[in-house]
């Protein structure tokens, strides 16, 4: 035993040693802050919401802030001191993904600590959520939580800090209710949600209780502080090109809960020799492709997330030829009906035609990502995708075959789940075993499509977000229970709570949803009638 704890300790040390920024400060006089994201250091540390609250904390010279990562064969303590969770004051965890939930139980469970915040005693450490899962709907994991923190970090952290500061001394339920004051923040233990017979919200008490998302309007978007050679985007200097998405996909959490702003990075990253240029709305940059020119001709190593095919500039592409091999892009449906339903309103001449020019000046290898189980999906567009791919695969070979070279093709599938805060929130999810039929359907069509690989999302975890991103709090009983190793057949089977009734439900236009209490989104009459607007197009 002692053998693998001294091993563990060297894979920590490792990490360390292999950053560079790291910030160690001393404790002494100064509030200990811990920023966990429920994931392992290699997800952790490619997310930049980590990095701007370790950065925003550590500037502060009366807080000193460490990290602590979720993974298996790791101990639970934070990274710079192998402090555990009890040594902090306040505990930040930062969620991007509903499927870390569960090990949000893990790591307090893990911490010796509370699960369930109305069981924490006089000395605990505050317990503190926030990210884009929060914001959407924080209910199926409110009751792990003291407070939860809606809008971005660096528009509500410092007023958050300086009201705890203050209040100091008062007691653990006198700063709870002193920081539940803020506009922006969420006590879940004062808010009591009423549900009918048949399990639809049809109340909160108090009534008049909102918690407005507070936004960041200030100069700068955010960049990483430490670079590792152990993350997604391996010793890059990663930073957010664009905050948002101005297209507004009617499935897209992100696009639909933020509005779009971009920023120059070309002034802000210094001499980095690598650079990860971040956001969901980078396709839309306005200045992306004299950024990209400006950062290669200084010798930097740029990196770019998935495009939007009918978005990005060929002129970027032609930047990056000699230096990218594969350009991934969000196709999402491969008939037309689809697409415009779902906001990428290109048709398949628009499609090939693309692909064309792009294959024109490189061969590249292509990640395409599609949608299954959209609104109004028929056998017929699930039989389109590999067509699409054909017709795509053809325009490579005609290219690339008098050079010599034929970029392959990976086409992921996703099952469609929808989100909270979107115009698909009403919607339906497709039940499992339809999904598993869709893709049996295009694995056996792609395995006769020489060059093509085929990959997709579990059926089960796409289930499970579908629960975690509409349920309430009658869900967090289901996080725990996966927490502590439960399948998802056994909870299915046991469960007083119906989670079908989360996922696989169409909502009337009419249902108060969990999240209705969160102010400062895009109105859900809006939401209404612009998924009323794409699902009418399914036959226009």
């Amino acid at each position: 035993m002692a053998q693998k704890r001294t091993r563990r300790n060297e894979d920590k040390e490792d990490l360390l040693l292999g950053e560079k920024g790291t910030i160690r400060k001393k404790w002494g006089g100064r509030i200990p802050v811990l920023v966990v994201f429920p994931n392992s250091y290699h997800v952790g540390m490619s997310n930049l919401a980590t990095h701007i609250l370790y950065r925003m904390l550590n500037d502060r010279d009366d807080v000193v802030c460490e990290r602590l990562f979720c993974e298996e064969g790791r101990p639970l303590v934070s990274l710079e001191s192998s402090r555990p969770l009890s040594s902090f004051e306040i505990v930040f965890f930062t969620l991007s993904f509903e499927l870390d939930y569960p090990n949000i139980v893990k790591v307090l469970e893990g911490s010796k600590a509370a699960v369930l915040a109305r069981e924490r005693t006089e000395g605990s450490p505050l317990i503190v959520a926030g990210g884009i899962c929060v914001i959407a709907n924080p209910e199926p994991i409110s009751p792990f939580f003291d407070l939860m923190v809606m809008g971005d970090i660096e528009a509500t952290i410092p007023s958050f800090m300086e009201r705890f500061i203050a209040g100091r001394g008062q007691g653990r339920d006198g700063i709870i209710g002193s920081l539940a004051a803020l506009p922006f923040v969420y006590n879940p233990a004062g808010l009591s949600v009423c549900c009918g017979e048949e399990g639809q919200v049809e109340g909160f008490e108090p009534a008049d209780l909102s918690v407005t998302v507070e936004r960041y309007t200030g100069e700068t978007l955010g960049m990483s502080v430490i670079t590792s050679p152990n993350t997604e985007f391996a010793d890059m200097v990663l930073v957010e090109g664009t905050r948002g998405c101005p297209s507004r996909c009617s499935f897209c959490l992100l696009g639909n809960l933020y509005g779009f702003r971009s920023e120059d990075v070309d002034a802000t990253v210094g001499e980095a020799k690598d650079v990860g240029i971040i956001g969901g709305g980078v396709s839309f940059h306005p200045r992306i492709a004299e950024i990209v020119e400006s950062l290669t001709s200084r010798g930097t190593g740029i990196h770019l997330p998935s495009l939007r095919l009918d978005e990005v500039p060929l002129g970027l592409i032609e930047l990056m030829k000699d230096t990218v091999k594969t350009l991934t892009f969000g196709v999402e449906a491969a008939t037309e009906r689809l697409r415009r339903a779902v906001g990428k309103p290109m048709t398949d001449e628009e499609v090939i035609s693309r692909i064309d020019a792009i294959m024109a000046l490189r061969s590249f290898n292509l990640k395409l990502y599609f949608m299954i189980g959209l609104p109004g999906e028929t056998l017929g567009d699930i039989d389109a995708i590999p067509e699409l791919v054909k017709h795509i695969r053809h325009v490579m070979i005609r290219r690339g075959a008098p050079r010599g070279a034929l970029g392959s093709i990976t086409v992921h599938a996703s099952p469609f789940v929808p989100k909270a805060a979107t115009p698909f929130q009403w919607l339906p999810m497709a039940d499992m075993a339809e999904m598993k039929e869709k893709i049996s359907r295009l694995r056996h069509a792609f395995g006769k499509i020489d060059n093509t690989y085929f990959t997709h999302d579990s059926v089960k975890f796409s289930f499970l977000q579908a629960v975690l991103a509409r349920g309430d709090r009658r869900v967090s009983d289901t996080v725990v229970r996966l927490a502590r190793g439960a399948s998802l057949a056994r909870i299915l089977r046991e469960s007083p709570v119906n989670l079908n009734f989360y996922a696989l439900r169409e909502r009337p236009r009419d249902e108060i949803f969990p999240w209705d209490f969160i102010e400062g989104t895009i109105p859900r009459e809006k939401l209404w009638e612009r998924g009323q607007n794409g699902l009418n197009r399914l036959n226009a």
